[in-house]
């Protein structure tokens, strides 16, 4: 370990939350820390008696002459220290592109790349080293592709005969006529150039290739474009409709000039394929559990919700109130209340800021709260490198659970995060306290 470790989410032995929304606190607390990408790289990445783990691959130590990584996305920092903590010097060569300079920490070269839409112009640049580095690569050696949401800015860049610009104003038009974010990321991988589509892993012929991923609910394929995996002609397929309901015209690539593979590149499909370390399951189930630890009822509401933030919020609120109403409630229950969970990504496209859609979806929240005494929670599992006051990381609408604490009830009160930390999309939580 190099130092005084600062990547754990939160100093280990900290007490339980203060102030006036400490459940809140506490379940956000532990998702982040559950789903968190350093801890879930180094699981996925070890070196024990011998033997070196690679995702869900098992070899001798000593197969590989050289190691290297690419680490792209909110979560490259933290991925690219548990790869380094992991395999330690045999660890040779790195490359990271994500939304916060490479930390002091990570003796590797990297790009900034600012959250937004696919289309950046530094992802040429990007592309080209990841490729160098990729494509130098022998037999012998293995290349570990962390990616984590965020990862499809740095890799997609646009298709022919047109300017990153107007392709980023492609996929934003088709997210304002109706294409969810899953859907963006789709448009952005099949009709995008760069390292999307299987580019990536086309660029390296020769050494071994695995991919691991933090998932935020859009599937491990669309992440990051699917860097490793080519497209298929369902996805081409799909691409059309979306392109065809949102009124957006854009040729598809036919099937054989879409993602030009290396030779070789296609005798590798288990090495390649995505593995997925931690995702939106991760979070959940720790939120619940320490919830519950503390004397809650805990129900799951949605494993993921990728509608818009005020859909997002209405739904989430509905099948809480219905949850609610099935446990029937007295004063003589046992329990302190009911708390509901759901992953959501408020149906945004990877690697656009989070912060309006979060201040929407609680506002619409504050709106349609029924009881005085309940209280909905939000937040994002990714800090935002650049926050906007307004648009804090988290924070809780509604009722305090500490009421001696003289919070607001007419405005949002904000929770802290530290960014680059994860990304497995928002957690949103609702509590209802037993009544009194």
């Amino acid at each position: 370990m190099i130092g005084p470790f600062p990547w754990d989410p939160f100093p280990p032995g900290e007490p339980d939350p203060k102030g006036p929304d400490p459940v809140h606190s506490l379940a956000y607390r532990s998702a982040v820390s559950a789903a968190d990408a350093y801890h879930a790289v180094r699981q996925a990445l070890r070196r024990d008696a011998g033997t070196l783990r690679v995702g869900n691959r098992f070899v001798p130590d000593g197969r590989y002459r050289e190691v290297a990584f690419l680490a792209f996305g909110n979560a490259a920092n933290s991925m690219a220290l548990g790869a380094l903590h992991a395999l330690g010097n045999r660890l040779t060569q790195g490359f990271l592109a994500g939304p916060e300079p490479v930390s002091d920490e990570v003796p590797f070269r990297g790009v900034t790349i600012a959250p937004g839409w696919p289309g950046d112009p530094a992802a040429e640049s990007v592309v080209a080293a990841a490729t160098e580095l990729g494509g130098e690569l022998a037999e012998s050696d293995l290349l570990v592709i962390l990616l984590s949401p965020g990862a499809l800015r740095a890799l997609a860049a646009p298709p022919p005969g047109a300017s990153p610009g107007e392709f980023a104003e492609l996929l934003a038009q088709a997210h304002a006529r109706g294409a969810t974010g899953r859907e963006v990321g789709l448009l952005a991988r099949v009709l995008g150039t760069g390292g999307v589509g299987g580019r990536l892993a086309a660029a390296v012929p020769r050494a071994d290739v695995v991919t691991l991923v933090v998932e935020r609910g859009d599937g491990a394929t669309v992440l990051g474009g699917g860097p490793t995996v080519p497209v298929t002609e369902a996805e081409r397929t799909e691409a059309r409709a979306v392109l065809a309901r949102t009124g957006l015209a854009r040729p598809v690539p036919p099937g054989e000039d879409a993602t030009p593979l290396a030779s070789g590149a296609t005798d590798r499909p288990s090495h390649v394929r995505p593995v997925v370390v931690t995702g939106p399951a991760d979070a959940l189930r720790a939120a619940s559990d320490s919830v519950f630890d503390k004397g809650w009822t805990v129900r799951l509401a949605f494993l993921e919700l990728r509608d818009d933030p005020d859909t997002a919020a209405d739904r989430f609120l509905d099948q809480s109130e219905t949850l609610y109403a099935g446990e029937a409630l007295t004063r003589e229950s046992r329990t302190k209340g009911v708390a509901t969970f759901a992953m959501t990504t408020l149906g945004l496209p990877e690697g656009v800021t989070e912060g309006p859609a979060l201040g929407r979806f609680l506002t619409r929240a504050r709106d349609r709260l029924r009881r005085r005494e309940m209280s909905v929670g939000l937040f994002r599992t990714a800090g935002d490198p650049a926050p906007r006051p307004e648009f804090p990381p988290g924070a809780v609408v509604g009722a305090p659970t500490e009421p001696d604490e003289g919070a607001p009830r007419d405005r949002a009160r904000a929770v802290r995060m530290r960014p680059g930390i994860t990304d497995v999309g928002c957690l949103a939580v609702a509590l209802f306290p037993r009544p009194e």
